[in-house]
């Protein structure tokens, strides 16, 4: 059985599959080592007119069975993506890791009379394995983040009603609207075949005033009077359109696995509340 060593696999042709003193897998397979094996399928267009031909698959890291063993639903764990570099040494994402196999077949490509599979090695390079079809990537999971309907966060603003004063202490918190998804809510679907949960995680908040300054980033939801800790003052009067920006990262989980933290972040800007800044006005009565 294959174990994932210290050093994460790249993208680079430059990584082969090695073995360290202490029988420890410390790099998965490259480009070019993949691009190897594929010249030694039956049907390769530079394949030998003599055997041996062979054949090759892949299964989930999380496990050493061949390629069908588990009847099609690879387990999914944690290691399948930590062992990788999420967003790539050589651009785009890298992940998850998959166990190489080969065996050994005719050249019409049926398995030859006792042939059985043979684990080869690992890779991050899931997709250039020869003859892989429908094999998720953490492009894919990545590509899905991005495509995720994020909530927009609103002002909850004090006092209420829109209105405040000159040289008043306003009050702000973020609210998260019904539409969208906000943190603590995942986003399902199916990559590929397999059931992939995203999350969003909050980060930080930019507080937008509309006079001209800003809060942030940071990483306070706000709140109300007299608790709340991101106030701001105006000193004249106007109509300051109010906004909150917040980014967000995110976490994702495949087929109910483990939740893997996602190596990417965006920005959604909120929606705007037009808070109208008044100038309070002193009265003298006569109380003669």
């Amino acid at each position: 059985m294959l174990t994932a060593g210290a050093a994460h696999a790249a993208t680079g042709d430059d990584i082969f599959g090695s073995v360290d003193d202490d029988g420890l897998q410390t790099s998965g397979l490259g480009k070019g080592e993949l691009n190897k094996l594929g010249s030694k399928t039956h049907n390769a267009a530079n394949a030998s007119s003599t055997p041996p031909w062979y054949q090759y698959g892949s299964s989930s890291f999380c496990s050493n069975t061949p390629p069908g063993a588990s009847g099609g639903s690879d387990p999914s764990c944690t290691a399948e993506f930590a062992v990788c570099n999420p967003t790539g040494a050589s651009g785009g994402a890298s992940g998850p890791a998959v166990r190489v196999w080969q065996r050994e077949v005719d050249r019409t490509g049926q398995p030859i009379a006792g042939a059985a599979w043979r684990e080869i090695g690992w890779t991050c390079l899931s997709s250039l394995v020869p003859g892989a079809t429908n094999v998720l990537t953490m492009q894919m999971i990545l590509n899905e983040f991005h495509d995720t309907v994020f909530a927009k966060p609103t002002a909850s603003i004090q006092p209420v009603g829109l209105k405040t004063l000159v040289n008043l202490p306003t009050y702000y918190e973020l609210k998260w609207p019904e539409a969208g998804f906000e943190p603590g809510e995942a986003d399902t679907t199916t990559l590929v075949g397999r059931r992939v949960e995203i999350e969003p995680v909050f980060v930080s908040a930019t507080y937008i005033y509309g006079d001209g300054e800003a809060s942030g980033p940071v990483e306070s939801l706000g709140g109300p009077y007299p608790t709340g800790d991101v106030i701001h003052t105006y000193r004249q009067r106007m109509i300051a359109p109010v906004q909150i920006n917040v980014t967000y990262s995110g976490r994702f989980r495949v087929d109910g696995g483990a939740w893997i933290d996602i190596p990417d972040t965006v920005t959604i800007e909120g929606t705007a509340s037009n808070l109208e800044v008044a100038e309070a006005k002193a009265r003298l009565y006569n109380n003669g």
